[in-house]
């Protein structure tokens, strides 16, 4: 591991934990960043049972309660985070990959511009890649398939005519 820190930090770990001794882990300096594994080890054995024990010795101590409603009497799920509002830091994040059209629409109360009765939103997300490139593979096959769709119109005697020249051109072929 030594090869490693040296070229990423410029220091051995060895070096360090032979000024400091072994029990103190020193990345860089002393000066500047040590700590002690064991004590660290010793504070998370004291503190881990300390915790449960507080919590769990006086079961009546917990006391469940309503959540904090901003003000508002009752919370309903029109009032919660959507996807949408989880989704819109990585909209912005990587909308330059897609084509966004946002647009939100609201609609007053007679003169009350600042309190809208409703809002209207709407959200198209469209993927530059896929308009590039398999848009236009899509389009093909789709007409391609409109094409053979007419060869296939569900008539026996087409059918009939069909298989009788693949016949005829199989024994002209293999002749």
């Amino acid at each position: 591991m030594d090869a490693v820190t040296q070229q990423l930090v410029g220091m051995k770990i060895g070096a360090p934990i032979s000024g400091t001794g072994w029990l103190w882990l020193t990345p860089v300096a002393a000066q500047r960043a040590s700590y002690s594994g064991g004590i660290v080890f010793l504070g998370l054995l004291v503190c881990i049972p300390a915790v449960y024990l507080l919590l769990h010795i006086r079961p009546g101590a917990i006391h469940r309660v309503p959540i904090w409603d901003c003000g508002f009497e009752k919370l309903t799920p029109r009032m919660q985070y959507t996807g949408t509002a989880f989704a819109m830091p990585l909209r912005r994040i990587f909308g330059f990959l897609f084509v966004i059209k946002e647009r939100v629409r609201p609609v007053a109360y007679a003169g009350q511009a600042a309190y809208p009765r409703q809002i209207g939103y709407s959200l198209r997300v469209r993927d530059r890649v896929w308009s590039w490139l398999y848009e236009p593979v899509a389009l093909v096959s789709f007409y391609l398939s409109r094409q053979v769709g007419r060869l296939q119109q569900g008539r026996i005697q087409s059918y009939l005519i069909y298989s009788f020249v693949t016949v005829v051109v199989l024994l002209f072929f293999l002749r």
